[in-house]
């Protein structure tokens, strides 16, 4: 066991050494073992130069590492995976130095590992396309990415299902009758939509929209509930209505999202183009691109704010981003995407403040390495419950 958690060590030198987080004491750690033997130094070489990349990772993609790794320490504690900083430098040297790692691997547990080539995946699955249509007479149809449907509502509207993304086509020869169709995505979900108008619309999970199968009236208007992104077809004389918890968003054509949860006692509204009029009761406001504009459920003050609003879209396009966002918010985040539960050892934990930017469909652990990496948080995962701790 010495000599696998000194090969364990080395592998985490050399791929810190590689991204340049070697302390002065590591530096010479490292050193030393080089001078120990002339195979040690060439195998440095061989790993800093990338040589046999090809033949180690085509090797690495036939072993099963989490399997073998899962059952090391399923043995010492079953049941659990810790995520902690130690184990961000194990997956860092699984890439970087993968000579090293699957020796050690491999000297672990021959057996297990050797041509292995089944698949695994995580338990806890990123969010993936789905929703469920509500048509006008109350039926319901569950929505996926792979469906290929096409469906004739009441009024003579087409509506094509295709790739994870929900169209509208009116029907200007059948005679005119409002009627509505709601779209709701679950947990661990998202879907796209596009209105009879063109507006395109991005539902984020568990969020919802109801809307007129047809726009017929002098205005265009919407309800909604939870995160959706809104790219409003331009019409001048028929403007774009939201309504979302007591408050009126009304643009002619514009690019802009709301966040608005059941949970949330705030409607944020950010502008990422055009012009937008927000307003509850008898306050208003109106916002320029690139300014958020926050209401509290029970009050009628606007406050508004400049950011970069572009950051703030950014899950409609796979990523989460988080700039000093506090603990409890991205946990919050995550439980809807990934359909996990969120247990915090410490309540307290929860204000502490981070800045993070990955890709939403990356496995969970990998979001929560990045975290952890910060040392000011651990985490904890048993099936589909996260336990978070100081």
């Amino acid at each position: 066991m010495k000599e696998l958690h000194r090969e364990y060590q080395i592998a985490q030198l050399i791929s810190k050494e590689i991204v340049d987080e070697l302390s002065a004491d590591e530096v010479k750690k490292l050193e030393t073992w080089k001078s120990e033997s002339k195979a040690n130094k060439e195998l440095y070489e061989i790993i800093k130069r990338g040589e046999k990349r090809v033949e180690r990772n085509n090797y690495a993609a036939n072993l099963n590492v989490k399997s073998a790794f899962g059952k090391v320490k399923d043995k010492i504690k079953p049941q659990q995976k810790i995520i902690r900083l130690k184990e961000w430098g194990l997956r860092i040297a699984a890439v970087l130095v993968i000579g090293v790692l699957v020796g050690t691997l491999y000297h672990i547990s021959t057996k297990d590992l050797k041509y292995e080539s089944e698949l695994v995946s995580s338990t806890i699955e990123p969010g993936s396309s789905k929703a469920v249509l509500q048509l006008y007479n109350g039926e319901t149809l569950q929505l996926e990415n792979k469906s290929n449907d096409s469906i004739v509502e009441k009024d003579g509207t087409f509506i094509s299902n295709l790739n994870g993304k929900l169209s509208y086509t009116a029907n200007e020869d059948v005679a005119l009758q409002t009627i509505y169709n709601t779209v709701k995505v679950p947990v661990g979900g998202e879907y796209q939509l596009t209105l009879s108008d063109g507006t395109k619309v991005m539902l984020n999970s568990e969020s919802e929209i109801k809307f007129p199968v047809q726009f017929n009236q002098n205005k265009r208007k919407v309800w909604i509930a939870g995160e959706v992104f809104f790219d409003v077809a331009h019409n001048r004389n028929k403007p774009f209505i939201v309504d979302v918890k007591n408050v009126e968003i009304e643009v002619l054509g514009t690019e802009f999202n709301v966040e608005a949860y059941h949970d949330q006692k705030s409607v944020v509204t950010t502008l990422v183009r055009g012009s937008v009029e927000v307003r509850k009761g008898q306050e208003s406001v109106i916002i320029k691109p690139d300014q958020q504009a926050f209401i509290s459920d029970g009050g009628e003050q606007f406050a508004v704010k400049n950011v970069v609003a572009e950051n703030y879209v950014l899950w409609k396009d796979g990523v989460f981003y988080f700039e000093e966002a506090d603990l409890g918010t991205i946990m919050q985040k995550l439980e809807r995407w990934y359909g996990i539960k969120v247990f915090y050892m410490n309540q307290t934990i929860k204000m502490k403040r981070f800045s993070v930017e990955v890709k939403r469909y990356e496995e969970i652990e990998d979001v929560l390495n990045m975290l952890a990496r910060t040392n000011k948080v651990n985490f904890e995962i048993n099936k589909n419950v996260v336990t978070v701790k100081n």
